[in-house]
C-alpha cells in the first residue's frame, strides 16, 4: 500500500511533547500506541464505496472470494487504487481477507445493500458497524459534543501526531459523513451528529475498541483468519429487513466478544 493511504500513531512523538490539542479535541487513548489503516486519498469516498459493493455483488452472483480483476471489471476503478482501498475496507471491518481473495463481513453486507438505493440506510448501517472498529472509539475521544469544527480541524483533531499527513484524515471525514457520525451546518463546519451525545457506551467501546486494534493489530494483517460464518448464506442475509440484521449484526458481535475473551 502507499505511504498515502497509511498513516501510523506509534512514531515518535514531535520535538516538545504532545501535539496542541485542536480546539474540540480531547486527550486520552490517542496517546497510545495504534496503527490506522487509512483510506486512499486518489479516489473519492464515494468511489471507495464502490468496491465494497462490487465486492458483496460478485460474491453474491458468481463466486466465494473476490480478485482485484473483479473489482477492476465491475467499477472501473485503478488497481493502484483498489488495492489500498481494500486495506482500509479490511481494516475497518467491512471486508476479510484471505489468500483466495476478499469477502464482505456480515456488517458489510448491510452496508453494500442498501448504498444504491438508500445512501441514508447505507450509513445507518456503517454507522452500526464500525462501532466495532477504530474509528468510532478515537472520533469520541477526539471531538467534544457540540463544538464546531472544519472538516481540516476535524481531521487535524483525530491525527494524533503532527508528523502524520493531514490528506488521509480529511479523506476520513468523507467517510465520517458517510457513517452519520458528523453532520454539516449550511456554512460547512461539522459537528458530532445528535445521537453521538453522551453516549453511555462511547467510552467502554474506545477503551475496548483501542485494546483491540493493539492486540491484534487486524488491520494491518492482509491474511486474517476467516473467522466465524453465521448461519446464513449471502441471499439470505441480503434479505433481511433492518431490524433483523441488525439483530444477526449485535449477536455476532457479542460472540466475537465473548471468544476474544477467552482467548486473552
Amino acid at each position: 500500500m502507499s505511504s498515502e493511504s497509511s498513516e501510523s500513531a506509534g512514531g515518535t512523538p514531535p520535538r516538545g511533547g504532545q501535539r496542541p490539542r485542536a480546539e474540540g479535541a480531547s486527550t486520552g487513548l490517542k496517546a497510545e500506541t495504534t496503527k490506522y489503516v487509512m483510506p486512499p486519498v486518489s479516489i473519492q469516498a464515494v468511489r471507495q464505496m464502490d468496491v465494497l459493493v462490487a465486492v458483496v455483488a460478485t460474491c453474491t452472483t458468481r463466486r466465494a472470494a473476490v480478485k482485484i480483476s473483479d473489482i477492476v471489471t465491475a467499477t472501473g476503478l485503478e488497481r493502484r487504487d483498489i488495492h489500498p482501498t481494500l486495506r482500509f475496507l479490511t481494516g475497518t471491518g467491512l471486508l476479510r481477507s484471505s489468500p483466495a481473495g476478499w469477502t464482505p463481513t456480515v456488517p458489510g453486507v448491510g452496508v453494500a445493500q442498501h448504498w444504491n438505493a438508500d445512501r441514508t440506510a447505507a450509513g445507518v448501517a456503517l454507522a452500526e458497524a464500525w462501532r466495532l472498529s477504530w474509528i468510532y472509539p478515537l472520533l469520541l475521544e477526539s471531538v467534544q459534543p457540540g463544538v464546531t469544527l472544519s472538516a481540516e480541524s476535524l481531521a487535524d483533531a483525530m491525527r494524533p501526531h503532527k508528523t502524520s499527513r493531514i490528506t488521509p484524515w480529511m479523506q476520513l471525514v468523507d467517510w465520517l459523513e458517510l457513517a452519520q457520525y458528523v453532520q454539516r451546518d449550511d456554512v460547512g463546519s461539522l459537528r458530532l451528529t445528535a445521537h453521538l451525545h453522551d453516549d453511555p457506551a462511547g467510552s467502554a467501546e474506545a477503551a475496548d475498541g483501542m485494546s483491540r486494534d493493539r492486540e491484534g493489530e487486524p488491520s494491518a494483517n492482509p491474511d486474517p483468519s476467516p473467522g466465524l460464518v453465521p448461519p446464513l448464506s449471502m441471499d439470505e442475509l441480503l434479505k433481511l429487513n433492518a431490524a433483523d440484521f441488525g439483530a444477526v449484526t449485535r449477536s455476532l458481535a457479542t460472540i466475537y466478544e465473548v471468544l476474544s475473551r477467552q482467548r486473552a
